[in-house]
């Protein structure tokens, strides 16, 4: 316990959370204050407990204050894996490491989250990362994600249906149809494509360094795109590409939470990230290699595009193909 003294008065105060948590004065209200005392106390050794090396409290505080989660991971990786996290906590917080089963993450985490099966998905990696972390440093713990599978719903991020995306491209919310816009034709991640700054587009390219990876691109501007530019504004108070009318930026949150809306109306659940596979598969479509997709999307896994190319539309690469044909017979007839 401190005390300060303001005004001629003596506070009291609990020194143990941050900022300090004020108490009732313990002369001339004795119960209230010792009612106080009791639960902060509690509070506190609660949160000991949760934070005690060899539970999984223990081990998310250690892991949070690693080089791998302050400094491998990127910003937005982070962001969500924060909040899993903290899911994961209000569970298994005070949990011994070495209590924890695949069966019971089984029921209080996949069995639980089944209606959100991305985001029960998405716990059962950070579970995995976790063990990785947690059997270098506490030896003879069982891996208590074997044996787990993921639901592996990934509709969420599954490209958007044609007549859904040009409903999008001409909504009458601008600032989300210039989202969708620099989304599909840059094939970048949502948290970079609201990043874009004026300082980013030179010429008819956009320089983009991406979040995630650190890779730097320099992405030539689809004749739609620049259409699009050309039409923003400009001035010291519209730094953002995707700046609204006072001139704030467009955040990823907001973003997702636009596209959800917007596609649900619609019967279906799609993310700005799903518009990064629309970029990949139309460039597919339009005859690009693998190597010349990454160069405008930044992918560094080829196997990765390779799997996105299998959602090309095979008519049109087979018109695309066959048109090819014909050009070299009538230049071979030719010559």
């Amino acid at each position: 316990m401190r005390q300060k003294k303001a005004k001629g008065r003596v506070y009291h105060y609990w020194a143990r959370t941050t900022p300090w948590t004020r108490l009732p004065d313990p002369y001339s209200d004795p119960d209230g204050f010792m009612r106080a005392m009791a639960r902060l106390q509690r509070m506190g050794a609660l949160e000991d407990e949760r934070h005690r090396t060899g539970t999984f409290g223990g081990l998310v505080a250690d892991y949070r204050r690693s080089k791998h989660f302050r400094e491998t991971l990127s910003d937005s990786t982070r962001e969500s894996y924060d909040r899993y996290l903290t899911r994961l906590l209000v569970a298994y917080a005070a949990a011994p490491l070495r209590e924890m089963t695949p069966e019971d993450i089984q029921r209080r985490v996949l069995d639980a989250n089944e209606d959100t099966p991305g985001a029960a998905d998405m716990m059962l990696t950070i579970l995995r990362t976790l063990y990785a972390y947690a059997r270098k440093r506490h030896r003879g713990l069982s891996d208590w994600t074997e044996g787990l599978e993921y639901f592996g719903n990934q509709t969420e991020r599954e490209p958007w249906p044609d007549d859904m995306l040009q409903a999008a491209l001409t909504s009458d919310n601008e600032l989300f149809r210039r989202a969708v816009t620099l989304a599909l034709y840059t094939g970048q991640r949502p948290g970079d494509v609201c990043a874009m700054t004026w300082g980013m587009v030179a010429g008819d390219m956009i320089r983009v360094r991406q979040q995630k990876t650190k890779t730097a691109l320099e992405i030539p501007m689809h004749d739609n795109l620049k259409a699009m530019i050309d039409e923003l504004p400009r001035s010291e108070e519209h730094l953002f590409l995707l700046s609204n009318r006072r001139g704030g930026p467009l955040t990823r949150e907001v973003f997702l939470v636009w596209c959800q809306k917007f596609t649900r109306k619609l019967g279906m659940n799609r993310t700005p990230h799903g518009l990064r596979k629309n970029a990949a598969i139309e460039l597919f479509e339009a005859g690009c290699t693998s190597a010349e997709v990454a160069a405008i999307t930044g992918h560094k896994s080829l196997a990765m595009l390779e799997h996105y190319g299998k959602r090309r539309s095979q008519p049109k690469i087979a018109r695309l193909g066959m048109g090819k044909w014909q050009a070299k017979t009538k230049g071979e007839r030719e010559n």
